[in-house]
């Protein structure tokens, strides 16, 4: 007995490529899956400048408050009141750095001064400048006791 191979033709109907629609569909399924993970890009690097911006305006912000903590308790730089100043870091960017000083007195002697630093990037880049001031922006605070023995006593 002989056995024969029998060929298929091209043409027959298990070997049919796909279709114009079912080639559309596909495209608009992969479009829609791709938008969805562009916007996550786009939602990431938002945060990652702010998270830059942050740590930028943190280290501004450890700067300016080191000097303060660095002079004596009397010194005119710890007046109480609020000042702000456009400081700018080693890469040239600049912020908006305010200090803001207040005094805790006890029986008329100042025995404890509370400082308070606040630092916004500046950003040039126009419409998204409210945005970025807002991720970026930090604030330290520190406490300064008068280094008399006994006046922080009540």
């Amino acid at each position: 007995m002989k056995l024969t191979k029998t060929k298929k033709d091209s043409s027959s109907k298990g070997e049919k490529g796909f279709s114009l629609l079912e080639t559309a569909i596909a495209s608009v399924v992969m479009m829609v899956v791709g938008l969805g993970a562009a916007g996550g890009f786009a939602y990431a690097i938002r945060y990652n400048s702010g998270a830059a911006d942050r740590a930028a305006s943190v280290s501004v912000a450890q700067s300016a408050l080191e000097k303060l903590r660095m002079v004596s308790f009397t010194d005119s730089s710890l007046t109480a009141g609020t000042t702000t100043a456009t400081v700018s870091d080693s890469a040239g960017r600049s912020y908006t750095l305010t200090t803001t000083i207040t005094n805790t007195t006890v029986s008329g002697k100042i025995t404890l001064k509370k400082i308070a630093v606040q630092v916004v990037p500046v950003n040039t880049s126009g419409p998204l400048n409210t945005v970025n001031n807002y991720y970026g922006s930090v604030m330290l605070i520190a406490e300064r006791c008068s280094p008399i023995a006994g006046t922080n006593l009540l």
